[in-house]
């Protein structure tokens, strides 16, 4: 059966909910729909390269992610007369703020089918007002939405502990990617343009954007403590974003730029992950982040804030850590524990590549998403 589908993202960067949109755009243009993807003007060249030629791109210059009411209003407004001159069988939106003018556009055009993935959830860990809020748009708009997919157990306990729609309306359908690329992957110190490390130093990995909800600034001030008792110690930091150039001067100023390398963005984030010892995310704000069962794909033990439903993949003491988002010196004493005991370091590796990460396969998330269009289309 043939349908016409329209994507609604904030943003076309390289991250993992555009990604996840990019994989299930992809594979409904190859069954034969036609597929629509409306984005923000903030697109990155390597992922939008990715889609299908069949798909057309629709760029919204007003469609951003701050909160601005007249280009939100013009945004939803242009969305509008889109989705009334294509007529789509399904409108599904993704990310904050595209799901809000998203939904809200496809409601006012009479678009009869509605969904929304929640990649990430905008009240958490926000100011009480914002919280308050951002809690009554998502109530409002769950409403409208005929179906909510959820990338992690986290993201649906936590909409529904806020009374946003009711339980049926949810599914879990976990982020995918290829498994096999990041369990067969192996270290080779060729790919970093510094090759001057030292083969015998511990390398410390992040992977992700420079946003502020990523904390990069807090991890390095971590980092800096951690150098002043481990001397071959190293920092890799793979990723781009708004913050890259202000946390590279924060780094010099620091004088920590022998012990940090800015990779920028990557296609191979497997062959950075097998070049490392210990994997981080210290983010305040996901929804389960995919590059967190990518490291355990890879062998690496990994230390986590802790984000709603991390521990679905992060079992303490097993495969990693989980530490209070708010207390640094957690991050720090796990860290240092890792460093200073190679085989805790060890235990936990074998932890990693024991764990089960299927349900994260590439090969069953669009399907399961194929899916639910066909079910609420009859």
């Amino acid at each position: 059966m043939e349908k016409k589908i329209v994507h609604i993202i904030t943003r076309f960067i390289n991250g993992g909910a555009e990604e996840n949109t990019l994989i299930t755009c992809n594979y409904s243009a190859k069954k034969g729909d036609k597929v629509y993807l409306v984005t923000g003007k903030e697109i990155d060249k390597e992922i939008i390269s990715k889609l299908n030629p069949k798909i057309k791109v629709i760029k919204i210059n007003n469609l951003i992610r701050e909160i601005n009411f007249i280009k939100d209003l013009k945004a939803m407004h242009k969305i509008f007369k889109i989705l009334k001159f294509i007529n789509p069988d399904i409108v599904h939106t993704h990310e904050s703020k595209a799901g809000a003018i998203g939904r809200l556009a496809a409601f006012f055009s009479k678009t009869k089918i509605i969904i929304h993935t929640v990649h990430i959830l905008p009240f958490l860990n926000v100011n009480f007002l914002k919280k308050i809020f951002y809690i009554f748009i998502e109530k409002s708009l769950s409403k409208i939405t005929n179906k909510y997919i959820c990338v992690s157990q986290g993201m649906l306990k936590e909409s529904l502990k806020y009374n946003i729609g009711l339980k049926k309306q949810y599914q879990i359908i976990h982020s995918g990617f290829n498994i096999k690329k990041f369990k067969d992957a192996r270290k080779n110190f060729k790919i970093l343009k510094k090759n001057d490390i030292n083969r015998q130093a511990k390398i410390i990995l992040m992977i992700g954007a420079f946003e502020e909800r990523k904390r990069h600034l807090q991890l390095i001030k971590v980092f800096l403590r951690l150098t002043k008792i481990h001397k071959n110690i190293f920092l890799l930091l793979v990723g781009s974003g708004k913050l890259f150039h202000k946390i590279k001067k924060n780094v010099a100023e620091l004088k920590l730029s022998k012990k940090i390398l800015f990779t920028g963005f990557k296609n191979d984030p497997e062959n950075y992950i097998a070049l490392s010892d210990i994997c981080l995310m210290y983010s305040i704000r996901e929804g389960l982040p995919k590059v967190v069962p990518q490291y355990i794909s890879g062998g690496k033990p990994v230390i986590t804030s802790d984000l709603p439903g991390i521990n679905e993949i992060i079992k303490n003491n097993v495969n990693g850590y989980i530490v209070d988002m708010f207390k640094p010196n957690e991050l720090y004493s796990k860290l240092n524990l890792l460093l200073l005991d190679s085989k805790i370091l060890k235990r936990l590796s074998l932890g990693a590549k024991k764990t089960n990460t299927s349900k994260w396969s590439i090969d069953q998330m669009p399907i399961k998403i194929d899916q639910i269009y066909c079910k609420l289309l009859k």
